[in-house]
């Protein structure tokens, strides 16, 4: 029987025989492990090596191509996709010479189990033929196709392709930027990131006019996620309790915890930490961090504050303060100064609101607030903005940049700022910014619509000109009634309509009729009045007809891709 130790002999054997059958290496190595256990590796290798050519044998090698391994390799290769482990068990039960015929006769009768494959590169297939699929995804189709047939996977792959009804990696990418923000309020708490994002927690949670997290319209498993921290957090005090000042203080968490902390203790044992609810609200999860870590993140704000009282203490010593040439704050410690490129002083805040406008304006460039003709560099820029909002600016500026290069073939993406030169032959942008990933049609500039071509997509511009034609149509098909403004339409008899209200009409005209007068007589070929008998269809065909070139020339010289009065002949038969 095989066994896990004999795959280093198997691979080294393989790579020397790759002719050899391996059933035939695996008895050569069985052989040998048997006969000599105490040998080394390269020992057991060379006398492998000696038995399948033949050479240094002390006798004939002994026969290892058994009856069986003929219909075994028989089977192998009509039942590509089956297990091979049954096809040799199978063999091995069959007498010599068992006829190929019979044994395809059985095994049709049979439920055989199929190949497992190898999920790794059914996954690196799969990432291959959809680059733009979560990979998370593909990962677990993949396990899923290792053990079926090859064909529901190629099934699986078509569809996809046809339809693109999967997970995107921009999905993937935005669910795992989220789960790493949720990570750094609870297991990857750092305190200089938190004071980083959050720098006065203190200020911001403490603000009784702040607005609460928590309300009458928040969702239940963010209320049970907080409930269960406060459980966790107050182990010694009974659940009624702080279920109670839970709803008392309006689920303002740290008015609870406030509350809590100054109650008695009132129970003997702690109770049991539960772990049953998670949350991603982030802004939860910042209060919850902020709880958990309170006295550390005090401890750390007192120390910089007193390491800050300590520096500006130094710097007024030795003259070396500033002020801001913007909200002229006179006391700016050298860490707190930002510079134009012509030197002038400005605190980060004023910095950081100016460029903030900017940025709003569509701005890529920044000027000095004391008019001294200079401008803001990116690193005073990278200081003073937010990580992302630096992100998107420094997009930007690169892509400005290479737009004012007139570099042949450079295409930008019609969702976001990105650029790159693609091949003449690619008819699809794929967007490789993080924060877009879209794909796009080059020639149409919207998203991707492979396999249709671009005339076969209706886009909202498109819909709305083919509903305001067909809307034409249906006011010319219609009938209004002058009395009572009720809508009707003439399936057959004459063209003296009465309405529901008692009103009477001529169908063709829609002025009012008293009686038969209206209408012309038949005998009288020149007579102008309106005809009382009518081929409707016709008549309704030409009303159609003439509103939609109305509501045509209404939208002037556009595209209609989809002209409703295609064909439309066919519906008036």
């Amino acid at each position: 029987m095989f066994q896990p130790y004999q795959v280093n002999y198997l691979h080294t054997l393989r790579d020397m025989f790759p002719r050899t059958n391996e059933d035939v290496l695996n008895d050569v190595i069985e052989l040998v492990l048997e006969n000599s256990p105490e040998d080394s590796f390269e020992q057991k290798i060379e006398n492998m090596i000696n038995m399948l050519t033949a050479e240094g044998a002390q006798g004939p090698i002994p026969n290892i191509s058994t009856p069986y391994n003929a219909l075994f390799k028989h089977l192998t290769s009509i039942y590509v996709d089956v297990d091979e482990s049954y096809l040799r068990r199978y063999a091995e039960g069959k007498p010599d010479h068992f006829n190929i015929d019979d044994a395809l006769d059985e095994l049709s009768l049979c439920n055989l189990p199929t190949k497992m494959n190898d999920p790794t590169r059914i996954w690196e297939q799969l990432k291959s033929v959809l680059p733009n699929a979560d990979p998370s995804y593909l990962k677990k189709q993949a396990n899923k196709f290792a053990s079926l047939p090859t064909t529901e996977l190629n099934v699986f792959l078509q569809n996809a392709i046809e339809n693109n009804n999967y997970p995107s990696m921009q999905e993937y990418l935005q669910n795992k930027k989220h789960d790493d923000e949720v990570a750094k309020y609870t297991e990857n708490f750092d305190i200089d990131k938190f004071l980083e994002t959050i720098p006065n927690p203190i200020e911001k949670f403490s603000d009784p006019n702040r607005l609460l997290i928590l309300n009458d319209n928040s969702d239940q498993n963010d209320e049970d996620y907080a409930l269960q921290f406060l459980y966790n957090q107050f182990r010694f005090i009974r659940r009624k309790y702080i279920d109670l000042l839970f709803k008392w203080k309006k689920k303002n968490l740290v008015a609870v915890c406030d509350e809590l902390e100054n109650l008695g203790n009132s129970l003997i044992t702690p109770r049991p930490v539960a772990n049953e609810v998670d949350s991603k609200n982030i802004q939860l999860l910042q209060v919850v961090a902020y709880l958990q870590h309170r006295k550390l993140i005090k401890r750390e704000l007192k120390s910089k504050d007193e390491q800050y009282l300590k520096a500006k203490e130094e710097a007024r010593k030795y003259g070396l303060l500033e002020t801001c040439q913007c909200c002229f704050d006179d006391e700016l410690i050298p860490e707190e100064c930002y510079f134009c490129m012509k030197g002038c002083v400005f605190c980060k805040s004023c910095v950081q609101k100016g460029v903030e406008v900017g940025v709003g304006k569509g701005h890529i460039k920044f000027p000095c607030m004391a008019n001294c003709n200079s401008e803001f560099d990116l690193q005073t820029l990278q200081m003073v903005l937010p990580k992302r909002m630096f992100e998107r600016l420094a997009q930007r500026i690169a892509s400005e940049e290479i737009k004012k290069a007139n570099v042949d073939g450079l295409e930008t993406c019609p969702f976001c700022d990105f650029a790159m030169i693609l091949p003449e032959h690619e008819k699809i942008f794929k967007c490789i910014n993080e924060e877009c990933l879209i794909e796009s049609c080059r020639q149409c500039r919207h998203k991707s619509h492979i396999p249709l071509r671009c005339n076969e997509i209706e886009y909202d511009e498109d819909v709305r000109r083919r509903t305001y034609i067909e809307n034409k149509m249906t006011e010319a098909l219609t009938r209004i009634c002058y009395k009572c403004k009720k809508s009707f339409i003439k399936s057959t008899g004459c063209n003296k309509m009465s309405c529901v209200c008692g009103a009477k009409l001529c169908y063709l005209c829609g002025k009012p009729v008293i009686d038969y007068s209206h209408f012309n007589n038949e005998a009288m070929p020149n007579d102008p009045r309106c005809p009382l008998f009518s081929n409707d269809v016709e008549v309704n065909l030409q009303r159609v007809l003439k509103g939609a070139q109305e509501a045509k020339n209404e939208l002037g010289n556009v595209e209609i891709k989809f002209d409703p009065t295609a064909n439309i002949q066919e519906y008036f038969r």
